[in-house]
């Protein structure tokens, strides 16, 4: 009798510590993607991408170049990856858009004064900025990044806040990373187009992530890795052809940023590259997960 007593009051103590556990881990995996043109809308693309998401299981998605998307067929692909949730920027050009397993709270589309646009949400707690900054001129994104902190700072400081997509910029933290050849590369491209202008005075510009910074966000990847781990190339060129290899110049352009409260949230990061992401986009995505109990 006493024997049966013990273990059932172990039961429960188990029972218990892992009630608590469970209570105490309330995780959020977010991932931030461009897709490269809406994947191609190709089927075969598509069902690549679907399969990350089940082998990935994000609790949200954001995305850059949703081309060819419209908040319609955002809602069905997101029905297939069993986010009931979704948004889209706009249907023109060159969209961003989240996916989610929970309700977006508050959210706003903004195109005005941007290259492409950015969206606002609040998940979970959380709140998002999901852009895709000018490919093409640095100044531009200075103004973009302007625009996205003005925001940020109507935000309390005491909220977590997460500003994620691709910024085409480069990061000062990898700049033992860029040789020569990359600074050639892209004085290259500036002397064959008029309208490309990404270098500073000649030099490889590393202010538009600063201004992250200088209002306090931090790298997330750099929150936890001291290692260089590129963005770009994979084995998929720009235009959606599959290469032998990722050939190409390393860069991290991706980012996903977080202020002082959401950094102490912080549990994992990363670059996903696995048997998927090599082949879906023309970049790998970067993923972070928060404890929200933090």
């Amino acid at each position: 009798m006493k024997k049966n007593i013990s273990s059932n009051m172990l039961l429960i103590l188990f029972m218990v510590i892992s009630a608590q556990i469970s209570v105490g881990q309330e995780h959020l995996k977010i991932v931030s993607y461009n897709v490269l043109y809406g994947l191609k809308k190709d089927s075969i693309n598509i069902d690549r991408f679907i399969n990350f998401t089940k082998d990935w299981n994000p609790d949200v998605i954001a995305f850059e170049e949703m081309n060819g998307y419209t908040q319609k067929t955002l809602e069905q692909l997101g029905q297939q990856i069993k986010h009931d949730y979704a948004l889209q920027s706009k249907e023109d050009g060159f969209p961003v858009a989240i996916t989610s397993k929970y309700p977006l709270v508050n959210f706003r589309k903004v195109t005005e004064n941007m290259w492409h646009s950015y969206i606002y949400a609040k998940i979970k707690g959380i709140h998002f900025f999901v852009i895709h900054f000018s490919p093409f001129n640095y100044q531009k994104r200075l103004k973009e990044v302007a625009d996205v902190l003005a925001q940020a700072k109507e935000i309390p400081e005491n909220e977590p806040i997460l500003i994620m997509g691709d910024f085409n910029s480069l990061d000062a933290s990898d700049q033992e990373n860029y040789d020569d050849k990359v600074l050639v590369g892209m004085l290259g491209n500036e002397v064959k187009h008029e309208h490309i202008r990404n270098l500073n005075n000649g030099q490889i510009d590393y202010s538009v992530l600063g201004k992250l910074k200088d209002a306090g966000f931090i790298d997330t990847y750099r929150l936890l890795h001291q290692n260089f781990e590129s963005t770009v190339p994979t084995f998929k060129d720009g235009n959606g052809h599959i290469k032998q290899s990722d050939t190409g110049v390393p860069k991290r352009i991706d980012f996903i940023w977080a202020n002082a409260r959401a950094a102490k949230m912080v549990v994992k990061s990363g670059v996903i590259k696995n048997e998927f992401t090599h082949y879906i986009s023309d970049h790998y995505p970067t993923y972070v997960e928060l404890d929200l109990k933090k």
